[in-house]
């Protein structure tokens, strides 16, 4: 009789559940925490939570209508506010399998593309590496322009680094969370030359943006800045700001901190500081390729400054110790702040 009892009443909400559907009345009936297989109670903010908490919570957020609604629900786990605003100051920190340490900041929510075309939930941006790496470090060859040079980041040994190597060496609880995402970059038309003259460019953003899957990546100038403005001192024309405008758009954090083209910005500064020598300002590579060369590459200088390489050689004249190193060239070693979603 018991049994019978119990029985009774175990179907009782399910038989609700099935009444309310009938009548068209939408009713959620389990928790966050039991549809994601993990119990994710709120937090004061997204840094005292576990990757895999913070997967969890991408998962939902990948699943919201639009952006308001995943800011909202975000904002509801101490992610960010319900218009998206980010706490910039928020770091988790990082132990590589070297030992070295990193950290690692919330730059965006429901801003990348998956591949199956599903948003990713959380966007993060990997900071104080201690190790240095060059986008190419052979970029020229009998004819001129490399191969690598010419394919821009899809080609370049800088992504190869990122794929082969720091893949492995970041802890294994943060890289089994971690999804592959599509970036859109500009390489070149063809291996000719870019440039049809001085200061114009063939084709247009069409034939210029390849797209790439990567589970890590550099950011590119549009993403950082959201648009490129014409600049005649620096080579840059109207043409190339198209281009650059088509290689994804602005987060959410770098939007807030006021991230422009050829302007210094604190933020940006600080994202190149090794996290073992906080005090030290470093250079740090762009993924965007500097279209008025065949082989250079867009970098943020040592004052938060996004640049093309006649940026770069500008600043250097007027300050020397602007950027110690002093050349632009992809074969010089920089600091890597590094993309990644969840």
């Amino acid at each position: 009789m018991r049994a019978w009892a119990r029985a009774r009443w175990l179907a009782m909400p399910l038989a609700l559940a099935a009444f309310l559907l009938g009548a068209g009345i939408l009713v959620v009936l389990e928790p966050w925490s039991s549809r994601s297989g993990l119990d994710v109670s709120p937090r004061e903010n997204w840094t005292s939570y576990s990757w895999d908490e913070l997967s969890s919570i991408s998962d939902i957020l990948a699943g919201c209508a639009d952006e308001h609604e995943a800011y909202v629900l975000a904002s509801r786990y101490g992610l960010c506010g319900t218009d998206g605003t980010l706490d910039e100051g928020l770091r988790k920190e990082v132990t590589l399998l070297d030992g070295t340490s990193a950290w690692v900041t919330l730059v965006g929510v429901a801003h990348d593309e998956r591949p199956d075309g599903r948003h990713a939930g959380l966007t993060f941006a990997l900071c104080g590496l201690s190790r240095e790496h060059a986008m190419n470090l052979s970029f020229e060859d009998a004819e001129g322009d490399h191969a690598d040079a010419v394919g821009g980041w899809a080609a370049s040994e800088a992504r190869a680094w990122l794929a082969d190597t720091l893949w492995y060496e970041l802890p294994a609880d943060l890289r089994t969370e971690v999804v592959a995402v599509q970036k859109e970059t500009a390489g070149s038309v063809d291996a000719t030359d870019e440039l049809a003259s001085t200061g114009q460019l063939s084709g247009s953003a069409a034939d210029w943006v390849t797209q790439t899957t990567d589970r890590l990546w550099l950011f590119s100038v549009a993403e950082l800045c959201g648009s490129v403005p014409a600049r005649d001192d620096l080579g840059v024309d109207e043409t190339m700001c198209g281009i650059y405008g088509a290689e994804g758009s602005q987060y959410q954090l770098f939007a807030q901190v006021g991230a422009a083209a050829f302007a210094p910005c604190e933020t940006l500064a600080h994202l190149g500081q090794a996290a073992d020598d906080p005090k030290a300002r470093r250079t740090w590579w762009l993924r965007t390729k500097t279209l008025e060369f065949g082989d250079g590459f867009w970098l943020v200088g040592t004052d938060g400054t996004p640049l093309n390489g006649l940026g770069e050689d500008s600043r250097v004249a007027d300050d020397p110790e602007y950027a110690p190193d002093e050349l632009w060239g992809p074969d010089h070693t920089r600091a890597l702040v590094v993309g990644f979603c969840l």
